[in-house]
């Protein structure tokens, strides 16, 4: 049982949209689990509703502002009456929502402005228009350590790493699997280049010609129609129309986790991607690429396997393992999920975030 703060909290998460996204995900969990904790917990999308409106709480008071361009006046003012009426004592900005977060809080002098830093990117950032998105941020929230450090050095920005959580529940796990049903391999990644989808392709080639008949599962946003549209006429032309299945812009994942029988990642970068976290408390066993700061969660042979980024025959080889080897697939996924729950659940990370935010209070 988490302890409540010892002051007021109203706590308003603000994000650009409700599409299905690392950023947009976490801006809603973080209003939904706020809510059984704080005072008031509130969720603001400025630009955009999506699929992930369903997601929201009954107890989370959601608004949507209809912002109209980069400065929307109006839009600006609906924040700032929103904030007053509700005696908001922290905006806390999701990714590309700080710039408008920062023009609110030169209207609102007592408001606390947190940035959620989400992106992993650091060699493409342009350090002036985080200079000037930022300008009136208090502290910054960074997914990383490398993300926090670019921060506390670029932007001279008090900067603390809290790592993603999820909520889903274990019990989602193996013991719910259709009986007799096909092996099903769920890959949770909006359909993005770098997610390495044409890298599952080249290892969903290889498991086929050695006549492992499974199924892949792809989860995701279509962030990018022309990369999607290519994946859809790859799938064709390699002949995987039977073994590939997408399902794009789904919010609901959970009936996904309680079926699939191994998890992967196949992305050429990431950071410490949301999905990990999800495999690991649904207790799945998991095979993913070498990169970012996956390997902090996942030790290959203990809890997982962690494969070098191109290398489809040692992915293959890895998947067919747990493919034939139930026993070890059960492992993996309990030992995964033990290690996840340590960090990742939400009773772990709020505790931080809420004793973070007491001790940025009392500067």
């Amino acid at each position: 049982m988490l302890l409540k703060p010892s002051y007021t909290m109203r706590i308003l998460q603000l994000i650009d949209s409700l599409d299905i996204g690392g950023a947009e995900k976490m801006a809603v969990l973080y209003a939904n689990e706020l809510a059984q904790l704080i005072d008031k917990s509130i969720l603001v999308s400025t630009r955009k509703e999506g699929a992930l409106k369903g997601s929201i709480a009954p107890s989370v008071s959601y608004h949507f502002l209809k912002r109209q361009g980069v400065f929307d006046f109006n839009a600006l003012i609906r924040l700032v009456q929103l904030c007053k009426k509700e005696q908001v004592t922290h905006i806390h900005a999701h990714g590309t929502s700080i710039f408008f977060g920062s023009l609110a809080k030169m209207l609102l002098t007592n408001v606390q402005l947190i940035f959620h830093d989400h992106f992993g990117s650091l060699q493409q950032r342009q350090v002036w228009k985080y200079r000037v998105s930022t300008f009136k941020a208090n502290f910054c929230i960074a997914v990383n350590e490398d993300i926090a450090t670019w921060n506390q050095q670029n932007l001279n920005l008090s900067s603390f790493y809290i790592p993603n959580f999820s909520v889903i529940s274990k019990s989602v796990s193996s013991n719910e699997k259709e009986s007799n049903s096909i092996f099903k391999i769920l890959a949770l990644a909006n359909f993005r280049k770098e997610k390495g989808h044409e890298f599952l392709f080249q290892i969903a080639q290889e498991l086929k010609l050695r006549g492992i008949d499974v199924v892949w599962q792809l989860y995701g946003r279509v962030s990018d129609l022309d990369y999607y549209q290519h994946l859809r006429a790859l799938r064709e032309k390699l002949e995987l129309t039977e073994a590939v299945v997408f399902f794009e812009n789904e919010s609901n994942v959970t009936r996904a986790l309680q079926q699939a029988d191994v998890a992967v990642l196949t992305s050429s970068f990431e950071g410490l991607p949301l999905a990990l976290i999800e495999y690991g408390l649904a207790g799945k066993a998991v095979v993913l690429t070498k990169v970012g700061a996956c390997e902090t969660l996942v030790q290959s042979e203990v809890n997982g396997f962690v494969v070098p980024y191109g290398d489809a025959k040692e992915f293959a080889d890895k998947i067919e393992y747990l493919y034939r080897n139930p026993d070890k697939r059960s492992i993996f996924g309990e030992r995964l999920h033990d290690e996840v729950s340590r960090t990742f659940s939400a009773k772990a990370v709020l505790s931080t975030y809420l004793q973070l935010l007491e001790k940025m209070n009392d500067r």
